[in-house]
């Protein structure tokens, strides 16, 4: 049973779509965590997702974990739970932006490669213990943003429907190199997917993942330790993208966040 004295806080009890917060588990005053034994198992439950909990670093004796907010909840207020505990969050719209493109015919589809999406899907569920990055995240490309995450997409003069831009788009020249946004372990390596192309996947610890896509050349394996600001690639137009430029994406226990935050706000 959920001790009367454990308290649950969150960084933003009114996060917008997409953005990551932290929620603390914490015995009261008078207690340590000897009175209640956190198990593998125990778990944050938000909008149907459970986020596995971590013993905090930051503050012993405490457990935390990030959870991110989905880009597609509508703005309103949601449950997050421990055991038989809650709090309430109030989400707040993020006002995305729609984007035009045009693509030609051979890339103005979703198709994928054989054994594609189980790969992607795998790569996001990766869930290691240890935390591997500390601080800021660095910016993975010394280029422009040309597309932010969230904005929904008219595609050669039709709204997709029920896509938002699950990354960010860094518009680096051919060629120009793609470094790791921090401290991690390469578990994606792979060439010559039709979707994404040429992909790296690095595990962050604790439920973060980034994907970088679109490469043209992977200078890592899969297994490798990288450090921040470590060269991992090299721009490309591999895969589903009408030029170069390169795709970041950032989930936190497999849900995609906007990365914007982590390049200026150490979680």
């Amino acid at each position: 049973m959920q001790p009367a004295w454990a308290t649950i806080s969150v960084s933003d009890s009114a996060p917008k779509q997409g953005e990551t917060i932290e929620v603390t588990w914490q015995p009261g005053d008078g207690h340590s965590t000897l009175d209640y034994e956190v198990s593998p198992h125990t778990a944050v439950t938000f909008n149907g997702a459970n986020c596995r909990l971590f013993p905090s670093t930051a503050n012993p004796g405490s457990y935390h974990c990030l959870v991110a907010i989905p880009a597609t909840l509508s703005p309103g207020k949601y449950p997050l739970a421990i055991l038989q505990q809650k709090t309430m969050l109030k989400v707040m719209d993020a006002k995305f932006p729609v984007q035009h493109l045009s693509l030609p015919k051979s890339k103005n589809n979703f198709i994928m490669s054989a054994g594609e999406e189980k790969t992607m899907d795998d790569t996001k569920a990766v869930l290691t213990a240890e935390r591997l990055w500390q601080g800021k995240f660095v910016k993975p490309c010394q280029a422009r943003v040309s597309a932010q995450f969230g904005i929904r997409r008219v595609v050669n003069g039709t709204l997709l429907q029920d896509y938002f831009h699950s990354g960010m788009d860094f518009a680096g020249s051919l060629g120009q190199p793609v470094l790791a946004c921090a401290d991690g372990q390469v578990v994606l390596a792979h060439r010559g997917f039709k979707l994404h192309g040429n992909v790296v996947g690095i595990d962050h610890g604790q439920g973060i993942i980034t994907i970088y896509i679109h490469l043209q050349k992977i200078i890592v394996k899969e297994g490798d330790l990288v450090s921040a600001g470590q060269q991992i690639g090299n721009v490309g137009a591999t895969g589903r993208a009408n030029g170069p430029h390169l795709h970041l994406s950032l989930y936190v226990n497999q849900t995609a966040a906007n990365p914007l935050p982590w390049f200026s706000k150490a979680f």
